[in-house]
C-alpha cells in the first residue's frame, strides 16, 4: 500500500510541475527573449521547464514514508500498514501538493536573486567602461586656449 502511496504523490508532482512549467512559459520565454537574446533564450527557456519538472517532482514525492515502511521491523509493519488510513492519505498528498509548489517557488527564488546579481554586475561593468571611455576622450582632446585681441 506504500508503494501506491508513492506512486500518487509522484504523479500528483509531476501533474503539478507539468501545470506551473505550462502555466509559466510564456512569461519565461518573454523575460528570457528580453534579457538573453534569441538564439540562446530557446535552450533557456527549455532547461528552466525541465529544471521545473525535476525540481517540483524531487521536492514533492513523497519518499520517506516507503523509506520508515522498508526499514521498520517485521513486527511492526502490520501497524504501519494499518496506519494507511484516509487522513494519512489526505494529509501525505497535501504535503506532496504544497511541497511540490514550495520547492518550485524556491527555485524561481533562486534564480531571481542570481539574475539581480548577474543584472548588477553588468550594469557596474557598463557604468565602468563609459567612464574610462570618457575619461579617454578628454585626455584625447587639447586643451583649447581662449586669447583676445586688443
Amino acid at each position: 500500500m506504500f508503494v501506491v502511496l508513492l506512486v500518487a504523490s509522484f504523479i500528483l508532482a509531476l501533474a503539478l510541475s507539468v501545470t506551473v512549467a505550462w502555466l509559466f512559459a510564456k512569461p519565461i520565454d518573454g523575460i528570457l527573449h528580453r534579457f538573453v537574446g534569441d538564439k540562446l533564450s530557446a535552450t533557456l527557456a527549455k532547461y528552466f521547464k525541465f529544471a521545473i519538472l525535476v525540481v517540483g517532482i524531487s521536492a514533492g514525492t513523497r519518499v520517506r514514508p516507503l523509506e520508515e515502511y522498508i526499514s521498520a521491523p517485521s513486527y511492526n509493519k502490520a501497524e504501519l500498514a494499518a496506519a494507511l488510513t484516509q487522513e494519512f492519505w489526505a494529509l501525505e498528498l497535501y504535503r506532496t501538493f504544497v511541497e511540490t509548489l514550495q520547492g518550485i517557488a524556491w527555485m524561481f527564488f533562486v534564480v531571481a536573486v542570481i539574475a539581480v546579481i548577474a543584472l548588477f554586475i553588468v550594469r557596474k561593468t557598463k557604468t565602468g567602461e563609459l567612464q574610462v571611455v570618457n575619461e579617454e576622450a578628454e585626455v584625447r582632446e587639447p586643451k583649447r586656449r581662449v586669447t583676445t585681441l586688443r
